[in-house]
């Protein structure tokens, strides 16, 4: 006995030492001049660490996105067949059922993401998964609107930490000239999850309505639910943590992975911050986090027509399986404009404009959608609606750039700016009642306008983050004019920085 516990001392005094040398090696990197730092073949040792990083990474988080859409969204799909009949569901009972999942998805995510700042993320995130799994299976088993409520409100809260921290771990490991691109790309999930889910939810509800004596909504929830839990498995052996303690990467790529983040924002991406309260702090006293989560919310309230697309969809007058299956190009098309719009704001580094045009785009499509019942015309809207897409990589990506560090800071924003947004679930639920159909023209009238709060909050994040830039320069040439070192303690560019909290030579992306 004596024997098993030194053992398990010297494990935990191993594991610590562990910790400890990757949280120095991280410190150490930030305490010598970045721009000195050679190595060997660098650009094809990056574009390797990248691709090595990508292959690993993105089509398993894709994958488990495509899961968590697919638990969250499976019961538009379960309405079309008997759900709200079996259950006894009758006027706004419905739409309650989908606003509160998002009561429980917004209250869960700020703490999450506080805790997987102090954590590892392949086993954090697996573990949530898991959660999810089991929650959304037994939605098939549910018996009353009661009953629904509860899961659903859990679901919510369960699936929650996912996305926010699928974000924080992006912006841990990508540059700012990477990250838009990758949020994209993660976020085609959703688009995919939506043409895949219509196919799915098509041959589950055609093939399966009877099987076992359950009608075939049931068996969506269970089989959907239960393709979690393997792929949370299989995440715990392949998802990396963060760039100082991922233990699949070379010594050599781990200093890499480290460095050039250090040297886009001039210093480590190491926390140095020793309470997690203190990156909640910095992130609710920054302006930035407000404005951009405005932003978000005004999208959000706009991209929320999704949780009805089938409905929506079946106003053109075909049956169930027709109306599945028209339901998912749209989402395709949704994913090719999205990766192409943030690879291009990537390229140029622009973040303002390409988060404005597909907000005017899909606008085009809400009034078309309001004021003709023409098929053809109604149908290329649903095109123009989902073009909406096209702006969440930007804005997500920009949180990273307005708000950069210490990564405690960031951790909280990516979630305050996810949780907060989805606020707008709640009360857009009640946007598409039956009796507003087929135009549902309140419901249109709304996600223009909340369209155009967008854009008019990217237009003040725009020009607050030029502002800040040429304060920057002007604080830094006064300095050299004044034969101060514009980085050091005491000149005015580092106490502008200081106040922002980047470093002196840091600048904006606009």
């Amino acid at each position: 006995m004596e024997k098993n516990r030194d053992c398990k001392d010297d494990d935990d005094h191993v594991a610590a030492e562990e910790v400890e040398t990757s949280q120095k090696n991280e410190k150490d990197l930030s305490e010598i001049e970045i721009a000195n730092l050679t190595i060997e073949n660098r650009d094809e040792l990056e574009k390797k660490l990248v691709r090595k990083l990508d292959t690993r990474l993105l089509p398993l988080m894709m994958l488990i996105y495509v899961l968590n859409y697919l638990d969250r969204n499976n019961i538009a799909t379960a309405r079309l067949g008997t759900l709200e009949k079996d259950l006894g569901l009758h006027g706004k009972q419905y739409n309650t059922v989908i606003s509160l999942f998002f009561v429980g998805y917004i209250v869960t995510q700020i703490p999450t993401n506080m805790i997987l700042n102090k954590m590892r993320p392949s086993l954090f995130l697996p573990a949530v998964m898991c959660c999810w799994a089991v929650v959304s299976t037994c939605t098939g088993a549910v018996q009353s609107y009661h009953g629904l409520l509860g899961l659903r409100f859990v679901l919510g809260f369960v699936e929650a930490p996912f996305f926010p921290g699928a974000l924080f771990l992006f912006s841990s490991w990508y540059t700012k000239k990477e990250l838009a691109a990758r949020i994209s790309i993660l976020y085609v999930a959703a688009q995919l999850s939506g043409a895949f889910g219509g196919l799915l939810g098509s041959a589950i509800m055609s093939g399966m309505n009877g099987k076992a004596g359950l009608p075939a909504w049931r068996w969506l929830f269970i089989i959907e639910g239960a393709a979690t839990f393997p792929i949370a498995v299989l995440a715990m052996f392949i998802l990396p943590d963060y760039p100082a303690t991922t233990k699949w990467l070379t010594d050599e790529e781990r200093t890499l992975a480290i460095a050039r983040l250090a040297e886009e924002a001039n210093e480590s991406d190491h926390d140095e911050t020793r309470s997690k309260w203190e990156g909640l702090r910095l992130a609710f006293t920054d302006p930035v986090l407000y404005i951009i989560w405005l932003m978000q919310l005004g999208l959000n309230t706009a991209a929320s027509f999704t949780n009805f697309f089938p409905t929506i969809v079946k106003t053109l007058g075909y049956g169930t399986t027709n109306t599945l299956l028209l339901s998912a190009p749209p989402y395709i098309f949704a994913a090719i404009l999205s990766v192409s719009n943030s690879l291009h704001s990537d390229r140029v580094s622009e973040r303002w404009l390409h988060v404005v045009w597909p907000q005017v785009f899909s606008s085009i499509g809400f009034i078309i959608s309001a004021v003709t019942l023409n098929v053809p015309a109604r149908y290329i809207a649903t095109f123009m609606m989902m073009s909406i897409y096209g702006s969440f990589g930007c804005i997500l990506s920009w949180v990273s750039t307005s708000l950069p560090r210490p990564r405690s800071k960031r951790a909280v924003a990516y979630a305050v700016v996810n949780a907060g947004s989805n606020f707008a679930s709640i009360y857009a639920s009640y946007f598409y009642p039956s009796t507003e159909g087929p135009r549902y023209w309140q419901a249109n009238v709304a996600n223009v306008a909340f369209s155009g709060m967008c854009i008019m909050m990217a237009t003040v994040l725009h020009f607050t983050l030029r502002r800040r830039n040429r304060r920057l320069e002007n604080a830094t040439d006064a300095d050299i004019a004044a034969g101060r070192d514009p980085v050091l303690e005491g000149s005015e560019c580092h106490d502008l920085a200081t106040k922002w909290k980047c470093h002196p030579n840091y600048r904006y992306t606009t």
